[in-house]
C-alpha cells in the first residue's frame, strides 16, 4: 500500500475576533480525480482518493484548496492517473491521491487513491495498489480462453477480476450523507473491458461501465463523484476500443453556522447550503494556487 500523506493542522492561539487569529472546528471531505480505463480489454480506473475528518482551523489565514480532475481513458496504453486534491497550508495539507489508471491489454493498473484494474491479455496482469485510508486495490484481468480487464478498487472495497464472461466489476463507493446529506455515491471503481463477453460492472453510479464486443463502449465516471472510467472493450470489426475518462473530485468543508464567513480566490467554483446546523461548502473547481480564508 501506498503511504498516504496526511497531517494536521496548526492550532492558533484564540485572542478574540477583534485581535488576531480565532480557531474553530471544521469538516472536511476531500476527494481527489479518478483514474481513466485502459484501452482495449483493458482494466477499469481506480476510485479518486478520499479523506474525512475534522480539524481546528483558523481565521485570517489562506488555505490552499485544489480539485483533482479526472485521468484520460487510452487507446492502446493505460489510462491516465486522476490528479490530487488538496486542502490546507504549507506543512499541513490533506493530500486525497489521485485514482490509478487501468491496464492496458498487455499492462498492470496503475497505482492511486484506489488501483486501477490490471489489463485482460496473458500473462494475468495486475491490478494497481490503492493507499492506505483512502482507497482500495484493482484487480487482476482474467486470462484463459477468454480475455477481460478486472476492476478498478473504490473507496468502499477493491475491485474484482476479470472473469470467463466479461470484465471485472469495479469496487464499490461511499457516500457524504453523514457529512452533508446527500446520499449520491461516489468514488466507486470503474468496470473492467472485455474481449470476448460482457462488459464491466461499475462500483456504483458514479463510475463508467468497461466495454466489450457487443457494441458496449466504455463509460465515463460522473463528474465531482470521483468515480473511475471503464476499461476498454473490443469490437470484432474495428479492434481496440478506447478506455474511458475518470470523474473529478470534490472537496465540502463543514462548520457551525456562524462560526466564520469563507473567502474563495477568483479560480474557485463553489456553491453553500445548510445541512444539520452546519454551514456546507460545495468546492467544485479549483486550481493549484487557489485558496479559501475564513474571517
Amino acid at each position: 500500500m501506498i503511504g498516504a500523506n496526511v497531517s494536521v493542522f496548526s492550532i492558533g492561539k484564540a485572542v478574540g475576533r477583534g485581535g488576531g487569529v480565532v480557531p474553530f472546528s471544521l469538516s472536511y471531505a476531500v476527494l481527489a480525480g479518478a483514474g481513466g480505463g485502459g484501452g482495449g480489454y483493458a482494466g477499469g480506473g481506480g476510485a479518486g482518493g478520499l479523506l474525512q475528518g475534522t480539524q481546528t482551523v483558523q481565521t485570517g489565514i489562506g488555505y490552499q484548496i485544489t480539485v483533482g480532475a479526472g485521468g484520460t481513458g487510452s487507446y492502446t496504453a493505460y489510462g491516465a492517473n486522476g490528479s490530487n486534491s488538496i486542502f490546507g497550508v504549507s506543512g499541513a495539507f490533506v493530500t486525497s491521491i489521485g485514482g490509478g489508471g487501468g491496464g492496458f491489454y498487455g499492462g498492470n493498473g496503475q497505482a492511486g487513491g484506489s488501483g486501477g484494474g490490471g489489463g485482460g491479455n496473458g500473462p494475468s496482469q495486475l491490478g494497481g495498489a490503492g493507499t492506505s485510508g483512502q482507497g482500495n486495490a484493482g484487480a487482476t484481468g482474467y486470462v484463459t480462453s477468454t480475455y477481460n480487464g478486472g476492476g478498478g478498487g473504490g473507496k468502499g472495497s477493491a475491485g474484482n477480476r476479470g472473469t470467463g464472461n466479461g470484465g471485472g466489476h469495479g469496487g464499490s463507493g461511499t457516500t457524504f450523507q453523514s457529512l452533508t446529506g446527500n446520499s449520491d455515491n461516489v468514488a466507486a471503481g470503474g468496470g473492467g473491458g472485455s474481449y470476448n463477453g460482457y462488459r464491466g460492472s461499475r462500483g456504483g453510479t458514479s463510475a463508467g461501465y468497461g466495454g466489450n464486443n457487443l457494441g458496449n463502449i466504455a463509460t465515463t465516471g460522473s463528474a465531482n463523484h470521483g468515480g473511475g472510467g471503464g476499461g476498454g472493450g473490443w469490437a470484432e470489426n474495428s479492434g481496440v476500443r478506447d478506455g474511458a475518462a475518470g470523474g473529478s473530485g470534490i472537496i465540502y468543508l463543514s462548520f457551525p453556522i456562524g462560526a466564520a464567513t469563507p473567502t474563495f480566490s477568483a479560480g474557485v467554483t463553489s456553491s453553500t447550503f445548510s445541512y444539520s446546523g452546519n454551514t456546507i461548502i460545495s468546492i467544485t473547481a479549483a486550481g493549484p494556487t487557489d485558496t479559501v480564508t475564513f474571517g
